[in-house]
């Protein structure tokens, strides 16, 4: 049921969406830069923070990690939009390439939703708010607002604040999404 309901919320939040997320079970595609498809604005945004509260509450009590990486930068996203805005892709004789770049990323950002998938995933977490507390980068289209601590109440009435993600994006016209996981 927590699936169904935070599948739903993803897609509802984003009238953009290029293509589904996958579904429970289903494998994540890896596609080859040459033969993916140009990413042309950030899909499964939300509208407010509020709105990836609830999404991000209904994912983590599912358990479900792909529900959870469909809310983030996708790999088309990052090479697309994001990695042109990047100081280190506009340095000349660079040897650093988005491949390259995105691969290191990835590695940290998988372990750390994995990570909140274990720790977190199944529970019933109640998301009171999310605050930015590290540096704010403009990239011309989008902001990245780093250090975000979630607000959250525990079934029993206790809050706690818990770094669920690390960085979220804010879209020029003020969506909201998932930068990254890494969050240490």
């Amino acid at each position: 049921m927590h699936t169904v309901i935070a599948m739903l919320l993803v897609l509802a939040a984003s009238a953009d969406a290029a293509t589904l997320p996958p579904g429970p079970g289903a494998e994540p595609v890896v596609s080859d830069a040459v033969t993916s498809e140009k990413a042309e604005a950030f899909s499964a945004t939300f509208a407010s923070r509020a709105e990836l509260s609830k999404a991000l509450e209904a994912a983590i009590a599912s358990g479900d990690i792909e529900i959870m990486r469909a809310m983030a930068v996708s790999r088309e996203e990052f090479r697309d939009l994001v990695w042109p805005t990047l100081p280190i892709a506009k340095r000349p004789n660079s040897n650093f390439t988005w491949e390259f770049v995105w691969s290191q990323h990835a590695l940290r950002h998988e372990s750390s939703l994995r990570r909140i998938a274990t720790d977190f995933g199944g529970r019933d977490l109640e998301i009171a708010g999310v605050s930015a507390r590290g540096e704010t980068t403009d990239h011309g289209g989008f902001l990245i607002h780093r250090e975000n601590y979630v607000e959250v109440v525990r079934p029993d009435g206790t809050r706690d604040e818990l770094r669920l993600f690390g960085s979220l994006l804010e879209t020029s016209d003020g969506r909201v999404k998932i930068y990254s996981f890494i969050n240490d």
